[in-house]
């Protein structure tokens, strides 16, 4: 779990070194276009340990998922700025719904992946009840066969 969250943070650290980058170069598109993709692959790490670690997390960790999540909201805020300055707002909100829509279908994915793979369990689960079923049913009628051939008539 520990390995988890070392790669928030240093996802984390590679973001805000490309924003560091970004304010220095002005906004060059390729670095703005790769930036926005190490958010969007920090946000995402970020929510998968959030979701399948929750409530399971030592007191250290739970401390560093909190500084990642405080971190990804001031890239944010720093993001937005960046963009506001440079005149371009319309590209901030378009990025922040692209990321929304990405999450949602994310999302939809996990759901579907979870819902089949209940079924999975719950098909072995009945087939499992069956051969149990199956076992037993035959080891009565060898069991009946047995008795019947060996009675005294």
């Amino acid at each position: 779990m520990i390995g988890e969250v070392a790669a928030v943070l240093s996802a984390l650290k590679v973001l805000n070194e490309g924003l560091s980058t970004l304010k220095e170069s002005a906004g060059h598109a390729a670095s703005l276009q790769s930036l926005v993709g190490k958010w969007g692959e920090a946000s995402e790490k970020y929510r998968d340990v959030e979701r399948s670690k929750a409530g399971a997390m030592s007191y250290k960790e739970a401390l560093a998922m909190e500084s990642a999540k405080r971190q990804l909201e001031n890239f944010d805020r720093q993001f937005k700025d960046i963009c506001l300055i440079q005149g371009q707002g319309d590209l901030y909100t378009s990025v922040k719904n692209r990321m929304e829509e990405s999450r949602l279908a994310h999302e939809k994915e996990v759901a579907k992946i979870k819902l089949r793979r209940k079924e999975i369990r719950k098909n072995l689960n009945l087939a499992g009840t069956v051969a149990f079923a199956w076992v037993v049913f035959m080891a009565f009628v060898w069991a009946f066969v047995w008795i019947v051939e060996n009675s005294p008539d």
